[in-house]
């Protein structure tokens, strides 16, 4: 049975792969974190303790920009800038 420690190391792992497809060599300068908890609050929680320069957001949808309540609530808390992309976007 997987615990809830399980899942966060799981989801961060997830989240270190990912942002390394994405920023290739780059992706060292990134910190990743996957904590429990609500995720509006410790999304800026965390962005508080690292002193976070930049907070990036995915809407769910990728063909609406509707946002829903934790982009809001992070758009409306954080200590520094907030990008919200849409989940379905490609840079090029």
């Amino acid at each position: 049975m997987r615990t809830a420690e399980d899942e966060r190391i799981d989801a961060e792992a997830k989240l270190r792969d990912a942002v390394r497809d994405a920023l290739g060599d780059q992706a060292d300068s990134v910190q990743v974190h996957a904590v429990l908890g609500l995720a509006g609050r410790k999304i800026v929680e965390i962005a508080h303790k690292v002193n976070a320069q930049l907070i990036v957001l995915a809407t769910r949808g990728s063909t609406s920009m509707l946002l829903g309540t934790v982009s809001l609530y992070v758009l409306r808390k954080a200590p520094c800038p907030v990008l919200v992309v849409s989940a379905g976007h490609v840079p090029g």
